[in-house]
């Protein structure tokens, strides 16, 4: 797996070939077909080990928090520096539609990702949140901006600076959900 995510960070998703992987994996072609038959499953055990490693570093993030306001901020920012570490598993993830990236992800991701999104909501709670707006649009209002910024960062990198405007987009970030979170940061 290693091999097929190193192919994508180096040349991208869509260069990517399985010859390519099964060379870097050191793998006959029989080892590498009986564990990805086809490049979707291949793509489904790249997706999953991209959203395995981005949640950790958003978990990581808030462990790290003492206050909401550095939870808040520090999930915006260590988003924006996984997609800036790993521009083409990002550019993979971001670019696929939320129903497709259902469709390839494996069950075992899927589970994985309901995981992060129960212990994401369990921190909000924490903190305040009643339940009100709902996830989903406390979740747009967090990492919304951060996400079209990304998106146009990865599009045309050189018309974004995406280190730069970290801050500003986890302030932004901050200013939308302290109303919903505890009155202090």
């Amino acid at each position: 797996m290693q091999a097929a995510v190193a192919s994508v960070l180096e040349q991208g998703w869509d260069a990517t070939t399985m010859a390519h992987v099964r060379r870097e994996a050191g793998v006959s072609n029989g080892s590498l077909f009986h564990h990805f038959p086809q490049r979707g499953d291949l793509a489904a055990a790249v997706i999953a080990t991209a959203l395995h490693d981005h949640q950790h570093v958003l978990l990581t993030a808030l462990a790290r928090s003492p206050t909401a306001l550095d939870g808040v901020t520090g999930v915006v920012e260590a988003h924006l520096g996984w997609i800036g570490r790993n521009r083409e598993l990002a550019r993979m993830l971001l670019g696929t539609g939320t129903d497709q990236l259902r469709a390839q992800a494996e069950q075992g991701a899927l589970a994985a990702s309901r995981a992060f999104f129960d212990q994401l909501k369990a921190w909000l709670r924490d903190h305040g949140w009643t339940g009100e707006p709902s996830f989903p649009v406390l979740h747009a209002l967090w990492i919304g901006s951060a996400q079209e910024y990304a998106r146009a960062w990865l599009a045309a990198p050189d018309r974004y600076d995406m280190p730069n405007a970290a801050p500003a987009l986890a302030a932004g970030a901050w200013a939308a959900l302290a109303p919903l979170l505890e009155s202090q940061p």
